[in-house]
């Protein structure tokens, strides 16, 4: 019988180390998005439509790239499962 080996722990790494800078560019949006809506109580004047503006075009952004920093490190987790899930079919069928 042949023998199939797949090692997974460089993936697990990386998924670790992707769940570490998802968590700091969580923090760093976070902290940014806290400062820019202050900003519009401090908005006066003129600039105020401006910022108005500014402010909600920020805010999709802000969710948009939450919503992708979170999608991403789920859909590489669910390949790390998918390829786990293979290697164990794989196992079963081989003995």
């Amino acid at each position: 019988m042949s023998d199939f080996s797949v090692q997974h722990g460089s993936y697990a790494e990386v998924n670790i180390a992707l769940a570490h800078a998802v968590q700091r560019m969580g923090t760093i949006l976070e902290d940014l998005n806290g400062f820019l809506r202050g900003m519009g109580d401090a908005t006066q004047g003129q600039a105020l439509p401006l910022w108005g503006e500014r402010q909600q075009k920020w805010t999709r952004a802000y969710q948009d790239m939450n919503l992708r920093l979170s999608s991403g490190a789920s859909a590489s987790n669910s390949a790390a499962d998918a390829f786990l899930d293979g290697d164990r079919k794989g196992q079963q069928i081989m003995m």
